[in-house]
């Protein structure tokens, strides 16, 4: 992957070539001319169906309840009722559902069509849409199906973030978080102090706005480029997930649970699913006592929720069909401290031991 800066400054990871700017203007020329070229959005986007009118829309509606198989065939459907073919290229533009649906459906579409990536949401700008993974859920058990396929581009424009609620914008932290929790302590403490002022504007304003761009734009877009880089990097060591990339389910394991049994966003269910994380983590003796109490406190500097609105034994129940459940353990990534994770295989009776009255 080739990651583009606002310096211009350029980086060799993968597969993939990764773009950042403040607006579309470099969008155009990463679109394949002289092919068919199809666009996946997300029909809430209504504001950005004019950026890609010269081309094929296809819009979806976009909730975790459309995230199915059954969607992936529509998109399918509407390709060949439209002729695309072998050469057509697929554009997914809209949050991490809409990324997923699009790569997924353009990886197996022909045995596999061309396709890059327009993220709009904090999220998927960070996390849903780099990677490869695009995946779907199939009845009550998250990303069960799905494929690893690099997107040949990914084009992240900050200021279509502008476009977001205030809590469309807060699930977004979680992954951002989560990542400096991962690699980057000092980066961590940088991005918890803007992200709470950012809270403070959105509590007063109601908007991500902050004249005629997204408050502190600047800072946010180096958050989202280091926050993508250190994604990037997992990727390109490991992109089939056999060994580093399972740091990045951190907290997710929790968060998969927790949105099989209400609906939540993802980026809060993440929230979460740190905070009990840590919980495990402490009560096995791998973290010091305070880390939970720590990490809940910053995220609701943030204005994301800390506790489960899911009954912990109605967690561990789902847990047992984890798809990383391997024989009688579930691989668990857990925080020793911020900056420092591990990856343990938990047996399903010692978690229901440690877990039971965690909140």
């Amino acid at each position: 992957m080739k990651f583009l800066n606002l310096s211009g400054q350029t980086i060799r990871i993968n597969v993939s070539n990764l773009y950042i700017s403040s607006d579309f203007s470099g969008l155009d020329a990463l679109i394949p001319q002289g092919r068919r070229v199809f666009v996946v959005i997300d029909s809430n986007l209504k504001p950005f169906f004019g950026l890609f009118e010269r081309y094929e829309l296809i819009p979806i509606q976009t909730s975790e309840k459309v995230k199915t198989l059954a969607t992936v065939e529509y998109i399918i459907e509407q390709l060949l009722d439209r002729g695309a073919d072998r050469s057509s290229f697929l554009v997914g533009v809209g949050g991490g559902i809409t990324t997923d649906l699009c790569g997924f459906a353009a990886s197996v579409y022909k045995r596999g069509i061309r396709f890059g990536f327009v993220p709009t949401t904090l999220l998927a700008q960070v996390d849903a849409s780099i990677g490869g993974k695009n995946g779907v859920n199939f009845h009550a058990y998250k990303n069960m199906v799905g494929t690893i396929t690099q997107p040949e581009w990914i084009y992240i424009c900050t200021d279509a973030l502008r476009t977001l609620s205030p809590r469309e914008f807060r699930a977004g932290i979680a992954e951002v978080l989560k990542t400096f929790i991962l690699f980057d302590a000092e980066y961590y403490r940088k991005a918890v102090d803007y992200f709470a002022r950012m809270e403070a504007h959105l509590r007063k304003a109601g908007t991500c706005c902050g004249g005629e761009c997204v408050y502190g734009q600047e800072e946010l877009t180096e958050i989202i480029r280091k926050t993508a880089l250190y994604k990037c990097a997992v990727v390109e060591r490991d992109a089939f997930e056999k060994g580093e990339r399972r740091l990045l389910n951190l907290g997710h394991t929790f968060a998969h649970a927790i949105e099989k049994n209400c609906p939540i966003m993802h980026g809060e269910a993440v929230a979460i699913g740190l905070v009990l994380a840590a919980g495990v983590s402490e009560r096995l003796g791998l973290a010091p006592a305070g880390l939970a109490v720590g990490l809940a406190e910053d995220l609701k500097k943030v204005g994301l929720p800390t506790q489960s609105p899911v009954a912990i034994g109605v967690l561990l129940e789902a847990l047992e069909k984890d798809k990383k459940v391997e024989g009688d353990a579930i691989h668990f990534i857990l925080p020793r401290a911020v900056g420092e994770v591990v990856d343990r295989a938990i047996p399903l009776k010692q978690l229901e031991e440690v877990a039971r009255d965690l909140r």
